[in-house]
């Protein structure tokens, strides 16, 4: 493992471990308060997506987006199919650490865009290491299914997604890992903050 790729790692594994050590304490109203957090915080995937296919001039990182963005944009209508489950409807105000999510990624200009793999490596590498535990979070809240539909499909694709993500960085980030670290890092702080305002007791 090349040392980017450790430093990618560690970040992936300490996103999980924060958010990990959260779930014991979770509640059924803090669930529903992750769920209206995921609607709006994958409202706009597919145009985020679409953003860094554009702004790519890689070949490869642009087909990489563009297809990820195929497969991000409806993902919103998970959560929100889970909130009705609960007969909730998402709120209307974006929360502002999705805010200050969208406004980093929009940031990101073409001659940075491995800050976008790297971002993607971070987000979308942490179900590998989360999944057990999240499976085990639903368990004891006693879900239904239709309750969960949100979290376990982003267990599986992820899974697939991070791996390609992490091939990419493999063999782009080796000349040019200082925007590929910085996105991940930037990524990974608000993904933790993302989740810390909807699952941490405040």
């Amino acid at each position: 493992m090349s040392l980017i790729e450790e430093q990618l790692e560690a970040l992936t594994v300490g996103m999980a471990r924060q958010v990990s050590s959260w779930l014991p304490s979770v509640t059924p109203e803090r669930y529903v308060a992750f769920l209206d957090m995921m609607f709006h915080y994958t409202r706009r995937s597919g145009d985020r997506l679409r953003l860094a296919a554009e702004r790519a001039t890689l070949p490869e990182l642009k087909a990489f987006f563009a297809e990820l963005a195929g497969d991000e944009q409806s993902h919103y209508l998970l959560a929100q199919a889970d909130l009705a489950a609960f007969g909730r409807e998402p709120s209307s105000g974006t929360p502002r650490e999705v805010a200050d999510f969208h406004a980093f990624w929009e940031g990101i200009g073409p001659e940075r865009q491995l800050a976008f793999l790297g971002a993607l490596r971070v987000l979308e590498g942490v179900a590998r290491h989360l999944g057990g535990e999240a499976r085990q979070g639903l368990g004891r809240l006693g879900l239904e299914r239709t309750q969960a539909r949100f979290i376990l499909v982003h267990l599986d694709v992820d899974l697939e997604h991070g791996a390609r993500a992490q091939a990419l960085c493999e063999t782009l980030g080796a000349g040019h890992p200082e925007p590929l670290l910085e996105g991940a890092r930037r990524a990974a702080d608000f993904w933790v903050a993302i989740h810390r305002a909807a699952l941490a007791a405040h």
